[in-house]
């Protein structure tokens, strides 16, 4: 609660100075407007440049407002995301401007390789024995048009932008699990065979390819069928799922930027509650899948 109240202080203070420099671009900007405005009708050049100059002005001012605001997703959220993570789990790392590295997606072709990639807020840790990493992430694909005189147009178009979770543990296994959302996914099945689980509800939400059928059913049991349906319903979107080596690879496709805090919002355990749900998720999947039990450890 200190930690809290410390950081509102923080916020309350950089909202003051934002709004002292909003408010003179806006005051600068008016007042440029209508001398701009007077000057041009009525053909008075000292008007028109002080309209001018009240522009370039109100463009400092509005700039000087956005470094505050720039100032608290910085210092305030690190510092905030940091103080909880400490708090939840080991050996954390926060960085705000770094994603999971794509080549670590790529390789578990869950879905397709991006053409152009962003991402920020990742973090590391330990939790009950189990490094984790996560990021939120944005995956785009390169789309070219052309018109009927042959000018060439590039966009790219977002298929993924959500969170990617890393969980690696002791055991290292020979084979590959993929349990992917939707009958039209884009994941990579070479190699693999065709699963289908007792549970008619599972077959309808995820299709499932594994290297081998035992390697399957070593993992997908009952209990761990009711856990996917559990936090499949807890997010909008789609999620895959890979088990390669001695790690589990989430990918949540729901279009949401996760820990985001608002400089006009107080820092209060109320405004918390849905900052926190994103966090609690790091450690709700080790748990709810048992990530940490006998069947994760080294066979040595």
């Amino acid at each position: 609660m200190d930690k809290l109240q410390a950081l509102e202080e923080k916020r309350l203070t950089i909202v003051k100075a934002y709004k002292k420099e909003q408010l003179t671009g806006i005051i600068l900007l008016v007042i440029g407007v209508v001398s701009f405005i007077i000057g041009l009708l009525g053909e008075l050049t000292p008007l028109l440049v002080i309209g001018i100059i009240l522009f370039v002005l109100a463009t400092y001012f509005f700039g000087k407002a956005r470094n505050h605001h720039n100032t608290f997703r910085r210092v305030i959220k690190k510092e905030l995301i940091t103080s909880i993570l400490e708090d939840q789990f080991e050996s954390v790392t926060y960085k705000p401007e770094l994603m999971i590295n794509v080549s670590r997606i790529n390789q578990v072709g869950l879905i397709k390789r991006p053409d152009k990639h962003d991402g920020e807020d990742y973090i590391t840790g330990m939790y009950k024995g189990i490094k984790f990493e996560v990021s939120d992430v944005n995956l785009k694909e390169r789309h070219e048009t052309r018109d009927s005189n042959g000018n060439r147009t590039v966009t790219y178009e977002t298929y993924f932008k959500g969170r990617w979770y890393i969980y690696t543990f002791e055991r290292k296994f020979n084979d590959v699990l993929k349990i992917v959302e939707g009958r039209f996914n884009s994941a990579d099945k070479r190699g693999l065979i065709s699963i289908e689980t007792e549970s008619i509800q599972f077959n309808k939400k995820y299709q499932i390819y594994s290297s081998t059928q035992e390697y399957a059913f070593y993992h997908i049991t009952s209990s761990m069928i009711e856990k996917l349906l559990e936090l499949e319903a807890l997010h909008r979107g789609t999620i895959q799922y890979c088990f390669m080596n001695n790690e589990l690879h989430i990918g949540v496709n729901d279009n949401h930027d996760y820990m985001e805090l608002s400089l006009k919002k107080p820092i209060n355990e109320d405004s918390m509650k849905d900052f926190m749900a994103d966090i609690d998720l790091i450690p709700a999947i080790i748990n709810e899948l048992r990530l940490d039990s006998q069947k994760f450890k080294s066979m040595n």
